[in-house]
């Protein structure tokens, strides 16, 4: 990468000053690359509170590269990049899916603990699954059994009340909302959008902010609105209307009209 993408890319870790624990999450193949790349986010942020280590995207563009959950194959390089990382004084986690064999998944977990990584972040799903099927508790709460260390459960959490559960029953140190928090950021706050009324205001909401930090792309508000128009009488109707807008003017007028 040139210094100049280098730049432009690391200038967009802008959180919010009232964000006070912000973590980064670090995708590559090789350990050396891994560990410039947290030297680079250690030494520019002070705001970063931990590096994260990237061994669970299913994408197949990124696992053709040997990243992502290509790595859950390769522990050894994982606690090569986990030992690169960490030479940056930020603690290290690493986010993972589960692998066919519980066994090989519990070994990756030992290894990314022996070589010091902090904390896991477990999606219980195999890669090949993508987001289909029902996540994997019982291999979630297997690691956090198997490894000293705290173990995060993610997958399959619409709610707080859900994810209390789920923590209660796997004896997990805490759980991630993913998909749902992108359709329902209130999900944190035990609230839920239940009204199509409610869902048009987070939508306008949202549209506003990529205004005034000036990142309106129409891609990204149709993605966005199909994420947050669900989950209601004919939502599936509604949402391919949204697909077929053509303008930000034509999608405010479906969305909003």
């Amino acid at each position: 990468m040139s210094p100049a993408k280098r730049k432009r890319n690391t200038m967009e870790l802008d959180p919010d000053p009232s964000e006070r624990f912000v973590a980064v999450q670090l995708f590559g193949s090789m350990p050396d690359d891994i560990g410039k790349a947290a030297s680079i986010v250690a030494k520019r942020f002070d705001f970063i509170k931990h590096i994260d280590i990237n061994c669970a995207c299913p994408v197949k563009k990124l696992v053709r590269t040997g990243a992502g959950s290509a790595l859950l194959h390769k522990p050894d390089k994982v606690a090569k990049m986990i030992k690169a990382t960490k030479e940056c004084g930020i603690p290290v986690t690493v986010k993972l899916r589960k692998l066919p064999e519980d066994a090989a998944t519990l070994e990756f977990c030992r290894v990314c603990e022996e070589a010091g990584a902090e904390a896991l972040f477990v999606h219980g799903r195999l890669p090949g699954q993508g987001y289909s099927g029902i996540a994997d508790w019982e291999i979630t709460a297997a690691i956090a059994q198997h490894v000293s260390i705290p173990v995060i459960g993610s997958g399959d959490i619409h709610s707080m009340e859900q994810g209390m559960d789920a923590v209660q029953k796997s004896g997990c140190a805490g759980f991630m909302i993913g998909r749902a928090a992108m359709a329902d950021p209130e999900v944190f706050s035990s609230q839920s959008l239940a009204t199509l009324e409610r869902k048009r205001s987070l939508f306008m909401e949202y549209v506003e902010l990529c205004r005034e930090f000036k990142r309106v792309k129409l891609s990204d508000l149709k993605s966005k609105a199909i994420q947050i128009f669900s989950s209601f009488d004919d939502s599936a109707s509604f949402r391919a209307r949204i697909g077929l807008t053509n303008s930000e003017e034509e999608l405010m007028k479906c969305t909003i009209d």
